[in-house]
């Protein structure tokens, strides 16, 4: 009986294990019972997580070096100011000597700024060297006005009989009227072309001139018809002129220069530099892409108000700001300019003392 007893006992104890390790019928194992969205989320989460610790990382690590060498907190914060990028910023303060004082880091700043924005290594005007040019950009640039002040410099400098002028822009109400308007006060007829064929019989008609200037329709940065012009210009005799409205915000003017990225350009000029609150945008830009500024454009007066590129000038002008803005960081605020990640890296020829 106790031997009966005691195998039954065991056998209920066995019996209860396996009753309590058993799965409930219809129930699912643990590790199948998280769903997809849920791994989801944790990814999120673990990246977001990640990104933080980079973000304070490397904010601790600004606030660091700004305290050892406060030149840098400085010229970060001038550069800022100006209207330069976070990303070009950081890419001068990475390569500035050590030792430098407030001064000569101001210095070696400007000359890193000027030696690294494009210009023309002659300087010869754009009548000088002489081809066929066509102005192209966005809406409101100043594209026929900049058309009107190469045409008098060509005047000036070769007469009348010397310069072409054309225009493409058959989408603005009196566009054409208004070059031909310039036109007569130079004593220059103004032609119109409506498609490739009367531009190619135009550009036969006009081969014999130094200078053609050929003025396209304002187009924005987004509208599907800017590829349209470009395949009317996609002569290689004709050279792209880029018009940049100097007083753009700076990812409208990197915009700009994305929606021409697929044509060679023969350089970009500068306009309404009069109206620009802040150069730097527009520079930080140039800089960036690496394009040749051929000309910049201060005011409405042809051909008074244009002006041969003078990268150090222009660089020692984007840095006089006019008093404080609303948009000017503090200085406890620049870890987070520097801490900013994502951005391609700019190649800059810096320049050492």
């Amino acid at each position: 009986m106790t031997l009966s007893f005691a195998r039954t006992e065991g056998a209920a104890k066995a019996a209860q294990a396996n009753t309590a390790t058993r799965p409930a019928r219809g129930s699912q194992p643990a590790a199948a019972s998280v769903s997809p969205a849920a791994d989801a989320r944790l990814a999120d989460e673990l990246v977001g997580l990640k990104s933080m610790i980079e973000e304070r990382f490397n904010t601790l690590t600004w606030l660091g070096s700004s305290r050892q060498d406060p030149t840098q907190a400085s010229l970060m914060l001038k550069l800022i100011r100006a209207g330069y990028s976070a990303t070009m910023a950081r890419a001068i303060i990475e390569k500035m000597p050590s030792g430098l004082n407030g001064s000569e880091a101001f210095r070696w700043m400007l000359e890193v700024l000027a030696r690294n924005l494009r210009t023309p290594k002659d300087a010869s005007a754009l009548c000088d060297e002489g081809g066929v040019f066509a102005l192209v950009g966005s809406t409101g640039v100043g594209k026929t006005t900049t058309a009107a002040k190469l045409a008098a410099q060509c005047v000036q400098a070769y007469g009348p009989s010397s310069i072409g002028l054309i225009t493409l822009d058959t989408y603005r109400v009196a566009g054409y009227e208004q070059l031909r308007a310039f036109g007569r006060m130079l004593g220059v007829v103004a032609h119109l072309a409506h498609d490739a064929a009367a531009l190619q019989d135009l550009l036969q008609l006009l081969a014999g001139k130094r200078m053609v200037i050929i003025d396209t329709a304002g187009l924005g940065q987004k509208d599907t018809r800017i590829q349209e012009v470009l395949d009317l210009l996609s002569s290689p005799k004709i050279k792209k002129l880029l018009v940049l409205n100097a007083g753009s915000h700076g990812d409208t003017i990197d915009e700009v220069l994305h929606a021409y990225r697929q044509t060679e350009l023969h350089g970009v000029v500068l306009s309404k530099t009069d109206e620009a609150a802040k150069l730097g945008p527009a520079l930080d830009a140039l800089i960036r892409h690496q394009l040749v500024l051929r000309g910049v454009s201060t005011g409405q007066r042809v051909p008074e108000d244009w002006q041969r590129p003078d990268a150090q000038a222009l660089v020692r002008l984007s840095m006089a700001t006019a008093g404080k803005s609303a948009h000017d960081p503090q200085s406890s605020e620049l870890g987070f300019f520097f801490a900013e990640t994502g951005h391609a890296a700019v190649q800059l020829d810096a320049w050492h003392a």
